[in-house]
């Protein structure tokens, strides 16, 4: 009897040691979910710091704000269509816009924002007038902004996809 006790004992032993281990394993695969939570909400920071700066500048319509691009980056225009465009090139566009119209922000919505490792989707609406320097006449551009945010090597982040639908 004292036999089977003592097996019984190892056995039991055994297997509250397999328990504790598998428990462990378990720990590890928590710590690194607790990690990349932790380092999702620490790059939520940033990317709210970083949209919240590329609006300050767009709002004195400061072409800085087109540095807050990839050099080359995806947009999808209104009417669907998938194009691929240097930063210069956006530049370019906004510089001959600014000539022609003062451009004025209204309002924004608050950016709804998901973060997921190294990249940060992002939308708002806006409400923005385009008026003609020459005429006066007024242009309404109220729409939303769909964003897809990349860090950097830099650690900075970059705009690597947008689209937007205005009225």
């Amino acid at each position: 009897m004292s036999n089977y006790l003592n097996n019984f004992g190892r056995s039991l032993f055994g297997i509250i040691i397999v328990l504790i281990f598998l428990s462990c394993k378990n720990r590890q695969s928590t710590t690194a979910e607790i990690d990349s939570v932790f380092k999702d909400s620490i790059f939520e920071i940033e990317i709210k710091k970083t949209i919240e700066d590329l609006y300050k500048v767009y709002s004195k319509s400061d072409l800085q704000w087109v540095d807050f691009y990839k050099d080359k980056y995806t947009i999808v225009s209104g009417n669907g269509a998938i194009k691929t465009i240097d930063r210069d090139s956006l530049r370019a566009y906004w510089e001959k816009m600014y000539k022609k119209y003062n451009v004025i922000l209204n309002n924004r919505g608050k950016p709804t924002l998901s973060v997921s490792g190294n990249q940060a989707f992002h939308y708002n609406t806006f409400d923005e007038i385009l008026i003609n320097k020459t005429t006066n006449d007024t242009i309404e551009n109220i729409g939303t902004w769909v964003v897809l945010w990349k860090k950097q090597n830099d650690d900075s982040w970059k705009i690597e996809f947008e689209t937007y639908n205005a009225k």
